[in-house]
């Protein structure tokens, strides 16, 4: 748990509509909702040109992106956001949605994405939540249908996964450089460029590491003062609190497209109620 303290830390939330889908059924909606629970981020993600309120140096960008994977190894829960531009092929367009690994092995979330259930399909919006490691729809008649295993479909857990997800992007990028302050969503962050390996971007978000390769990321890490007298202290490993070098944005670009992921509510509790 980092002993850092955030600045300017404002977290905006969307506020998720009742959005109704023609019925689908079950197959087609499992599919369909693969790559939902990629716990990913909106479509307006925003990034002021405003210079951010720190002053001093830079902090060292192979430091700052170890500490702030540790801090998001040690998340418990999280809000996301996802949007994809111009990167064909994907099985998803948007994601807002709060997701939990919590309990371990069993992680929830609930939320909304903009969907397709085939390749050449058209894309949807659809409801979605996990549970207790069941998969629900909602219909068009704003009750929820049963999909089955989530492990079948889609685990959760995969995006504050230790291995798999959000840390290990973080702690896999390649040639990391600080390239100044900004603020994001409010946050002042510090900004980090990079390439990352198409593998590790994968299971965030399913096919798109096809092809193989590498990609060029950006990083907007919450630009937090270490603590007096030590130049860097990372968390312990103990839940987060909220507090620390936060990822609060990454832009992943895979040649004229783009995959952006924004964070919020860090640690915020999340609850995720069973459908009846």
């Amino acid at each position: 748990m980092s002993d850092l303290t955030t600045r300017n830390r404002i977290s905006r939330r969307p506020r998720l509509g009742r959005l109704s889908p023609a019925r689908l059924g079950t197959a087609a909606v499992a599919a369909s909702l693969l790559a939902a629970v990629v716990a990913g981020c909106g479509s307006d993600d925003s990034t002021s040109s405003t210079a951010a309120t720190a002053t001093g140096p830079l902090p060292d960008a192979a430091q700052i992106v170890q500490e702030s994977a540790k801090t998001t190894q040690t998340l418990q829960a999280v809000h996301l956001k996802l949007s994809v531009d111009s990167i064909p092929n994907l099985p998803v367009d948007s994601v807002s949605a709060d997701v939990t690994n919590q309990p371990q092995g069993a992680g929830a979330a609930q939320g909304e994405a903009k969907v397709r259930t085939k390749p050449d399909a058209p894309f949807i919006k659809a409801k979605f939540v996990v549970v207790d490691k069941s998969m629900w729809a909602q219909l068009e008649d704003g009750k929820y249908a049963n999909l089955g295993p989530s492990e079948k479909i889609y685990d959760p857990g995969v995006i504050l996964d230790k291995d798999k997800g959000l840390a290990n992007v973080i702690a896999k990028v390649q040639n990391p450089k600080v390239e100044g302050r900004e603020t994001v969503e409010g946050v002042a962050v510090v900004k980090v460029t990079g390439t990352i390996d198409a593998s590790v971007i994968d299971p965030i978000v399913p096919k798109s590491g096809d092809g193989g390769g590498s990609f060029p990321i950006t990083l907007y890490i919450a630009d937090v003062a270490p603590p007096s007298g030590s130049a860097s202290v990372l968390p312990s490993g103990a839940p987060s609190t909220g507090s620390g070098p936060n990822l609060v944005k990454t832009v992943v670009k895979k040649g004229d497209g783009t995959i952006t992921v924004t964070l919020s509510d860090w640690a915020k509790p999340v609850t995720v109620t069973k459908p009846e």
